[in-house]
């Protein structure tokens, strides 16, 4: 250490208040220390966990070799009053200082690397051209996908302590509405909001959001089997509450059983039940269908990622034709399976009375050749009133679609149909493009590919030139087609412009999204082509501007469509805006802003899926791991 150093600090050491530097020193001390205490428990800066953010301030930090001699002594001083010494001993406070500054710098530098990893992988996952190309037609024999269904974690949360909810539960329980001095615990904990974009008023508690159309959104909150009976309980005496929303809460069996208590007194309580994500298995579900079945207000259940499995087939099919008004229900990513599918819409095929049942959303359920082809038989029966069907992520590849289209051909009922990265190429196009040529009633429609392909372990869709003629038709025919994806496909600028044709001159369409995965060869023929596309595209954006203008008025603009009209070409409006969760929204939007990055994946070591499954149930042993290959 230079002399010159030591000496400047063994003059500001001389009082009991160092002063040089001021405040700075001060400042700088109180930063160091709180971002110290982050990483206090974690030996190497590769353990500390990318949870842990530290503050890139730490790259400014003073350092006792810098050659301005102010900051230099501003290091000594930094280093003093984090180790103080009784004797007024310099080198081992400034030592000590130099190691922990150079972890922090280094978690610093570390943060940063996974930052540009994680943008990276963000944008290789938006991008599904390299995937697609390296996949190619998707070959089941070659490269089989398994008929369960993918795996239905809920994701990653950590239980909430019960003190967090006590406020907002104490609200609900003394009859608390969304306005907040409806009870004195609401006009003292709550903050008054309003729902992003729809303007809602609501009221929110440290955790619990009431909304003044009465919905209740504890989504992601972790409630967890320890909090869930407070939860039913406090609901008991509140008659506000009809839209229940509890996405990925991991209430497990005892969970269940506390809302089939709910349930067994106020059956008509709740319109609307989101559990998505809450390690409901198949007995638990049973118990639920019981007190369903008993409720002619319940409109829409919404189950993804519980683990319902293939033998909770014969009480789905008793909650879809036993439950009075059920509109809508979800079982996206239920583990189903094939075999559970296929036994479900036998038996609604078969079912000769007509049923409420308006929405199913079959999403990543192992749909293969044989559910497809039971799926057809109910499409085709006199008594089916489908108006949307989502079997997106499904391995039916092209046999699995052709079974689905015998059904489509009879169907007239269908208005949205979902078949993204189903492992879909031209052999399954042609025979589902002819079975829904001239539909009546055919809105929307999505062959493209899933953002979820990849971590649902799902197939791409490979649709080439050759399905170009039969899409034309389509759009052609299609009496009311307003929507229609392709997203990134295997076409050319050739066979996209084919389809653009149609485009152009649709009535109808509202949104029409396809781009080719190949580069731009540089060869006359190919540029020509590319400058038909791009005239044949500019045309059709201008189309759908017309359209949108036409049904939504003359001063619609196309980003005002995007962002209000076009979910709804997608979802029913009347059961989706129910379960709408500002919890949700605000970490999607984070995520999508590079904010925030949405845990997916359970670590290995982690036993909280079996202690909330072995609560009441069976433990819970699935696993995901987290190196997932493209």
């Amino acid at each position: 250490m230079p002399s010159s150093n030591l000496a400047l600090l063994s003059q500001t050491t001389t009082s009991d208040s160092l002063d040089y530097g001021g405040q700075k020193a001060h400042d700088w001390t109180k930063l160091l220390q709180e971002q110290l205490s982050l990483v206090s428990s974690y030996a190497e800066a590769r353990d500390v966990p990318s949870s842990i953010t530290i503050n890139e301030r730490i790259l400014d930090a003073p350092r006792r070799r810098a050659a301005d001699p102010a900051a230099a002594a501003l290091a000594l001083q930094i280093a003093a009053l984090l180790f103080p010494k009784p004797d007024g001993g310099v080198l081992g406070p400034i030592i000590q200082y130099e190691k922990d500054l150079i972890k922090l710098r280094r978690l610093v530098i570390l943060q940063r690397k996974r930052a540009i990893e994680d943008n990276t992988q963000r944008r290789e996952e938006m991008s599904w051209g390299p995937r697609m190309i390296k996949q190619g037609q998707w070959d089941p024999i070659a490269d089989p996908v398994s008929l369960a269904g993918a795996p239905s974690l809920p994701m990653p949360v950590q239980f909430a302590e019960p003190e967090t909810f006590a406020p907002y539960f104490e609200h609900l329980k003394l009859g608390g509405t969304d306005f907040s001095m409806s009870t004195d615990l609401g006009e003292k904990e709550a903050v008054t909001i309003e729902e992003p974009y729809y303007h809602t008023p609501a009221i929110e508690f440290e955790r619990g959001v009431t909304y003044t159309d009465g919905r209740l959104d504890l989504c992601k909150m972790a409630v967890g089997p320890n909090n869930i009976a407070a939860l039913m309980d406090s609901l008991r005496t509140n008659e506000f509450i009809t839209h229940f929303l509890l996405g990925n809460n991991i209430i497990g069996p005892h969970g269940a059983k506390c809302i089939t208590e709910f349930l067994q007194g106020f059956p008509n309580r709740m319109d609307t039940w989101y559990l998505a994500g809450n390690c409901i298995d198949g007995p638990s579900f049973g118990r639920l269908v019981d007190e369903w079945t008993k409720s002619t207000s319940v409109t829409n259940i919404w189950l993804k990622r519980n683990p319902l499995g293939p033998t909770a087939a014969d009480d789905i099919f008793r909650l879809i034709t036993g439950t009075q008004n059920l509109r809508t229900l979800d079982l996206d990513q239920t583990e189903l399976g094939d075999v559970g599918v296929t036994r479900l819409f036998e038996k609604l095929a078969k079912h000769d009375e007509k049923i409420a049942l308006r929405h199913i959303y079959l999403n990543a359920d192992g749909i293969g050749r044989m559910g497809a082809a039971a799926i057809a038989q109910y499409l085709a029966s006199r008594c089916c009133e489908l108006d949307s069907i989502y079997i997106s992520n499904n391995p039916l590849g092209n046999t699995g679609v052709t079974a689905l289209a015998a059904g489509l051909r009879t169907n007239k009922s269908l208005t949205r149909l979902t078949l993204a990265s189903v492992g879909l190429s031209d052999e399954g196009i042609t025979p589902l493009c002819t079975a829904l040529e001239d539909h009546p009633n055919l809105v929307t429609l999505d062959i493209g590919q899933s953002y979820a392909t990849v971590d649902l372990g799902s197939r791409y869709n490979w649709i080439t030139d050759r399905s170009a003629f039969a899409i034309h038709n389509l759009v052609v025919s299609a009496k009311k087609l307003a929507y229609l994806n392709l997203s990134q496909c295997a076409m050319s600028n050739v066979g996209l412009s084919i389809v653009l044709e149609a485009v152009v001159n649709s009535p109808t369409l509202q949104f029409w999204r396809a781009s080719t995965t190949w580069p731009q060869a540089r060869d006359p023929a190919a540029v020509h082509s590319s400058q038909q596309h791009t005239r044949l595209a500019a045309q059709a954006n201008e189309r759908l501007l017309n359209n949108v203008k036409q049904i939504y008025g003359a001063d619609t603009t196309y980003d005002s469509f995007m962002n209000e009209h076009k979910r709804w070409l997608v979802s029913d409006k009347t059961d989706v805006r129910k379960i709408d969760s500002v919890y949700r929204n605000r970490d999607a939007s984070l995520a999508r802003r590079g904010l925030m990055t949405l845990e997916k994946w359970w670590d290995e070591e982690d036993e909280m899926l079996k202690k909330v499954m072995g609560a009441v149930g069976p433990v819970c042993t699935m696993r995901k791991q987290k190196n997932h290959s493209a």
